[in-house]
């Protein structure tokens, strides 16, 4: 049988260590690992809500792709020796103003939000509300790292992101017609 050279598998993490840039190795339970897999876990969740997209939610599509790169950047970020020599960072205040702006747009086009709503609706609605859901948990992640990670670019960044997703995830919704379904405690 002739031998076949594995590609992805590497067995370096075999006995619970992971491999960092700079040649650095730390235990998978480094906290880093928490914060890059709650990221992946948000860039995987928008990739679903992106193959919900209908053919006319092509500006969210653009902007969906977008945030993938920079999530994938930012990953790539707090995985180096030096995350704030990272060119992501110097981008992050403009990125995070053009979310704003965007929010204020959709803002407009919406009836105004009056109380809180249950995630759901369309199909991608929902799988916006879900990767906010994801987002906020590599925020909580990230806050629980270390001094040496902690950059005010990313925290603002990641924090209005689940802002931006939950607008988003309201828009689709009202461009599909769904009605948004009120919360109201029960008596």
């Amino acid at each position: 049988m002739a031998e076949h050279k594995a590609t992805i598998y590497t067995k370096g993490g075999d006995k619970g260590e992971t491999g960092l840039p700079g040649k650095r190795r730390l235990p998978k339970r480094d906290q880093i690992f928490e914060v890059l897999g709650n990221l992946d876990q948000s860039n995987a969740s928008i990739g679903v809500a992106i193959s919900h997209l209908s053919k006319e939610d092509k500006d969210v599509r653009t902007w969906l792709n977008r945030i993938q790169k920079n999530i994938f950047e930012l990953g790539s970020c707090l995985a180096c020796e030096n995350p704030a020599d990272a060119a992501i960072i110097k981008r992050l205040p403009k990125e995070t103003e053009e979310m704003e702006l965007q929010i204020d747009s959709w803002d407009k086009q919406m009836p105004p939000l009056k109380n809180f709503i249950l995630p759901g609706g369309s199909t991608a609605g929902s799988a916006l509300h879900l990767s906010r859901t994801f987002v906020r948990q590599s925020e909580r992640a990230y806050h629980r790292l270390g001094n040496e990670y902690k950059l005010k670019e990313i925290s603002i960044y990641i924090n209005r992101l689940s802002d931006f997703m939950f607008e988003m995830a309201r828009f689709v919704n009202h461009s599909h017609k769904q009605v948004e379904q009120i919360w109201q405690q029960e008596k």
